[in-house]
Parts: C-alpha cells; sequence; structure tokens
C-alpha cells in the first residue's frame, strides 16, 4: 500500500482510493487512498516548521542528507525503474533515464549551492570603509512543487535538488497519473531518517489537495511543470498571499529545417523526437517547416525512418504508449482533422496489432500540413509528425512566432546568416540549432504563455532565495 510522507512519517492517506494504470495494458498497477486538504495542510505546517531549523542547517550537512537520499535510492534502483515503467509506460532504457536524471539533480544541486554567493557593494561618496553594503541570500521558504506525469522523478528531482540545497522545506504533489515512484522515494526518505518537514510528498486530486496548498499563505514560492491553464488557475488560487511564481508550461514549438542540411540526419532527429516517449515532452517538435527544395526528399526520409521504429525493445525507436486512452483518442481527433482540412497521412496513425488493451498508436506522418489546423494550433503531445513546406524563411518565422507558447525552438541549417535571423527573431525561451540539445547547467525556461522563471541550471537555483540587504556604518 502506497502512503504519503508528511513530516518524516508516512501516512496513510484519508482521502478517496486512486488507481494507477499501466498505459501499456490498461490493468490496475496499485490502489492506495489519496491525501485530503486537511493533510496538505498539516504538510505545510510540517515544511512551515522544518524551515525555523533547515533553513539555519550547514550547507554541507544539507548535503550531506541529499546524497543519503540519493545513494538510497540508487540501491533499490531496479524497483523505482519498474514503478516509472508501471506507471508512465515507459521502456526500461527511457525510464532509467528518468531515474538518473532525478539523482543527477540531488548531486548537482548539492555542489552548484556552494557557488551562490553574496557581494560587498562599494560606497561611491565616502572613502573606502566608510559605509559597507553587504547583500546575502536567505532561503526564501516553504516551496509547493506541482509535477507532470511525464517525468515521474526527473521533474520531481529539479524541484526537490534546489529546494533542499537552498534550506526551503518543500511539499511535492506528483501528477495523479503517476504518483507511485515518488511516494516510495518517500518511503526511502522516512527509512533513512530525513529531517522531519524538509521533503513532503502528497498524492491526491488538484480541485482538494492542490487548490489547499495554493491557497494557503505558508508557501513563498509555488513551482509548477504543466500546462499553460494549470499555471493561470495556480496563479489566481495563491493570491491569497504574495508569492514567488516558477512555472515551465506549455509549448508548441516550431522547427524550421533550410535546404542546405543532411536530409537523412535531419531525418532521423525528427523520428527520434517524435516517437521518444510518444513524443508526450512539452519541448517536443509541434510544427515543422521544410524548405520546398528539400521538402519531399525530407518526407520520404521521415517515412523510412519510421518504419524502423517499433513497440519492442529491439527497434532503433522505441515506442511507449500514450499516457491515457484519453490522450491516445486524441491523436486520432487530431489526425482526422488535418486530413479533412487536406492533409495527407502517409502513414501510421493506427492502433498496433496486438497491443489493442494499451494506449498505443503507431506514429503517423502527415504531408502538407497548414497553420489552421488543429495539429498546428494545438500542442500535440504525441507521435505525430506534421511537415508542412516553406520557401520564404522570414514569412517562416513569421509563422514560427504565431503562438502564444514561446517554450522551445528548433532550427536546421548551416548558414549563418540565416542562423542569426533565427537566433534574432525566435521568441522562445529555448533555441536549438542542428540537434543540439540541453542538459543540467543550461536554464529551460519560457517565454510568453510557456511559463516564468526557469529550471535547472544555477539560476534556477538562485530562485529559491530572497536577498537581505544590509548597511553598515563601521
Amino acid at each position: 500500500m502506497y502512503k504519503q510522507y508528511i513530516n518524516g512519517r508516512t501516512v496513510k492517506g484519508h482521502g478517496k482510493p486512486l488507481t494507477v494504470l499501466d498505459p501499456a495494458t490498461g490493468e490496475a498497477v496499485a490502489t492506495f487512498d489519496t491525501a485530503t486538504a486537511e493533510q496538505a495542510r498539516e504538510a505545510l505546517e510540517a515544511a512551515q516548521s522544518a524551515f525555523k531549523t533547515w533553513s539555519f542547517t550547514p550547507i554541507n550537512e544539507r548535503i550531506g542528507w541529499m546524497l543519503k537520499l540519493r545513494d538510497a535510492c540508487l540501491a533499490e534502483k531496479e524497483k523505482i525503474i519498474a514503478l516509472v515503467t508501471a506507471e508512465s509506460g515507459r521502456p526500461y532504457a527511457a525510464a532509467t533515464a528518468d531515474f538518473n536524471w532525478f539523482l543527477i539533480s540531488l548531486a548537482y544541486y548539492g555542489e552548484e549551492v556552494k557557488r551562490l554567493n553574496g557581494a560587498v557593494i562599494p560606497t561611491l561618496n565616502l572613502p573606502y570603509g566608510g559605509t559597507y553594503y553587504l547583500v546575502e541570500r536567505r532561503p526564501i521558504g516553504v516551496v509547493v512543487g506541482h509535477l507532470a506525469w511525464n517525468y515521474p522523478l526527473g521533474n520531481a528531482g529539479i524541484k526537490i535538488g534546489p529546494a533542499m540545497a537552498s534550506g526551503c522545506p518543500c511539499v511535492i504533489k506528483p501528477s495523479s497519473e503517476t504518483p507511485l515512484s515518488l511516494l516510495y522515494v518517500g518511503e526511502i526518505a522516512a527509512r533513512i531518517g530525513l529531517p522531519a518537514g524538509v521533503l513532503n510528498i502528497l498524492s491526491g486530486p488538484a480541485s482538494e489537495v492542490g487548490s489547499a496548498l495554493n491557497r494557503s499563505v505558508i508557501p513563498k514560492m509555488i513551482t509548477l511543470i504543466g500546462s499553460s491553464e494549470t499555471g493561470l488557475r495556480i496563479m489566481a488560487e495563491g493570491a491569497t498571499s504574495v508569492k514567488k511564481y516558477s512555472f515551465e508550461l506549455g509549448g508548441n514549438a516550431p522547427v524550421i529545417v533550410m535546404d542546405d542540411v543532411e536530409i537523412d540526419k535531419v531525418a532521423a532527429s525528427i523520428v527520434a523526437k517524435k516517437t521518444g516517449f510518444a513524443g508526450q515532452t512539452c519541448v517536443n517538435y509541434n510544427r515543422i517547416y521544410v524548405h520546398e527544395k528539400v521538402y519531399e526528399p525530407l518526407c520520404a526520409a521521415v517515412a523510412r525512418e519510421l518504419k524502423l521504429a517499433g513497440f519492442e525493445n529491439d527497434a532503433k525507436y522505441v515506442c511507449s504508449p500514450l499516457i491515457n486512452r484519453k490522450s491516445r483518442d486524441r491523436m486520432f481527433e487530431l489526425i482526422d482533422d488535418a486530413v479533412k482540412a487536406g492533409a495527407e497521412l502517409v502513414c501510421g496513425g493506427t492502433v498496433p496489432a496486438g497491443r489493442e488493451k494499451g494506449n498505443f498508436i503507431v506514429p503517423a506522418l502527415l504531408k502538407n500540413v497548414n497553420d489552421s489546423m488543429r495539429v498546428s494550433r494545438e500542442e500535440i503531445f504525441g507521435p505525430i509528425v506534421p511537415l508542412q513546406p516553406f520557401s520564404d524563411l522570414d514569412k517562416a518565422l513569421k509563422q514560427a512566432n504565431d503562438t502564444v507558447y514561446g517554450l522551445s525552438a528548433y532550427f536546421y541549417g548551416h548558414d549563418s546568416r540565416d542562423i542569426a535571423k533565427a537566433l534574432r527573431t525566435f521568441e522562445a525561451g529555448e533555441i536549438f540549432v542542428n540537434g543540439a540539445d540541453g542538459n543540467e547547467l543550461i536554464p529551460h525556461s519560457g517565454t510568453k504563455q510557456s511559463g516564468v522563471g526557469c529550471d535547472k541550471s544555477t539560476w534556477s537555483l538562485e530562485e529559491y532565495f530572497d536577498f537581505k540587504t544590509i548597511a553598515l556604518v563601521p
């Protein structure tokens, strides 16, 4: 039985039962009792009490606890990975990557917090030493983290890591789609004796547990990985007090492919991106604009690569199920809308034989897409490859920016003038050129309706601190 982790102990939820389904089979993985609003408030009070001591705990001691948690999780690696696979549908390799990301974040923020320093600012109108102005960083307070389901542990790591390192106790709410692996981390935290209240993990309905966390005046920061609509709702609910927000929200990532690319490499990159975890990432390729000179060859190359995608672990591109049946059926709706509006379904878009009980779909390739179709206007979040031709880069860039979202943007091409124009013009928090990818050292942030603040990097860690300025006359 999975339990809530509150104030250093695992406790039975007092709410309604929740059954977690395996997206690959449709079968139940586990059923447990969820938390209630009252338990959410209990967790917040525990975190507030812990802040009085955790914020003054020496940095090396905090790091020691983070590494102890990391090592304890590593000792149960295979069990935790199996939970990630069962609840999210991730193949073993992808579930392992999610687990590793969690451990990497604990270690990374444990090291990075050592490098955050204050400053001494000089006096401009007095001799040196006349007045000292000192600026130091202080932990902001209790942090609430709402997580998305697509990276059950990776998303948790980029919230828990900076919170623990900075001295901010936290209350983490995993998605109800994928709560099991993180609830088990709570069990591990209880076993190693992590100081009470430093980390709290609650699973329950957003309308009850999430709302109670947001409306409380205890949190000093609320952080979220989720949809733009959820972000707006959290901000409205959080208006009971002044809070800081750090949100990574939805995306509608444009991809521009110029006529000087290596077609096979770009095709392989597109297929890898769109089949990996069934395309269920906020940074995934959504609108793919291809220069007309290479449009037909690229379409053919993508179709060839898609033939190498499969549902067994020995396939070149291993396809995952969609997280639930509603999400899978939405893929059919997007494809049907595009075809009715004039797009051509080249391949895919069907339920694979023998996998009818899960939420699988054969990755689909759509040609001759345009920006009026739902597949262009909405975030796909699935294994659909929509290709449309363009002839003028300026027009393509204008189309790329014609969205309320601004999370990620992608460019393939080797003319430095074209690259410079794209970098200058794209309205996105992160821009990737010729297949480059991100890592822990660079911020993951969005513009427009795709978020505020950032995850990953030292810039994320800085969000967990306030400034304290001291003016001192010796």
